[in-house]
């Protein structure tokens, strides 16, 4: 088992925007992904496994990178199509593509997964011995404000802590993931 890190907004609470997109957009989406990845030499598609039908239903992408225009051309400019890519992009998030299996449409949705994908990933024992080195309860999902845990990776004290721990090491990446934090006030560090 794992927990993952990752910031979290006062939009993630809310139902997030879906778009309804048929078999025919999808492949060309996943063409036009790796195609765009090749040229610009930027993974856009993750994972990427054209031979797994399961995956090539459940996938997200990067976004950002690229036009709303262009992206959205794909889908014939479908409105609900273009306030997914549109939300995504303003969120700084990649868009997920899943297949509900009992009606077997095919939908796309602002991910929880930041468009840099620095969300931090631990295994169990690691998160705890984490969150135990950053002085807060090695519990498996919480939350904390996000001037708050910059004020605890701060100090001295606490980052000598995470040396004991042994967990130091994740100090940085952790620091990284705060960094995308700032485009909203109502963002907060968040672990499950």
């Amino acid at each position: 088992m794992s927990i993952t890190f990752r910031i979290a907004t006062a939009a993630d609470d809310q139902l997030r925007p879906v778009a309804t997109i048929n078999a025919r957009q999808l492949a060309a989406f996943r063409t036009f992904l790796r195609d765009e990845s090749v040229r610009s030499g930027t993974v856009l598609l993750d994972p990427d496994a054209a031979e797994d039908e399961f995956l090539s239903y459940h996938f997200e992408a990067r976004v950002c990178p690229i036009a709303l225009a262009v992206v959205t051309r794909i889908f014939d400019f479908q409105t609900d199509v273009i306030t997914v890519i549109e939300e995504a992009q303003f969120r700084c998030r990649r868009v997920s593509v899943y297949r509900i299996e009992e009606t077997g449409t095919i939908n796309l949705a602002v991910a929880m997964t930041s468009d840099l994908g620095v969300e931090l990933d631990l295994a169990t024992a690691n998160a705890h011995a984490l969150l135990e080195g950053l002085g807060l309860r090695p519990d498996s999902m919480g939350e904390i404000p996000i001037d708050t845990m910059r004020a605890r990776l701060a100090n001295p004290a606490v980052r000598r802590r995470a040396e004991e721990h042994g967990v130091a090491v994740y100090l940085g990446r952790l620091d990284q993931l705060l960094a995308t934090a700032d485009a909203d006030d109502t963002s907060r560090l968040e672990w499950a």
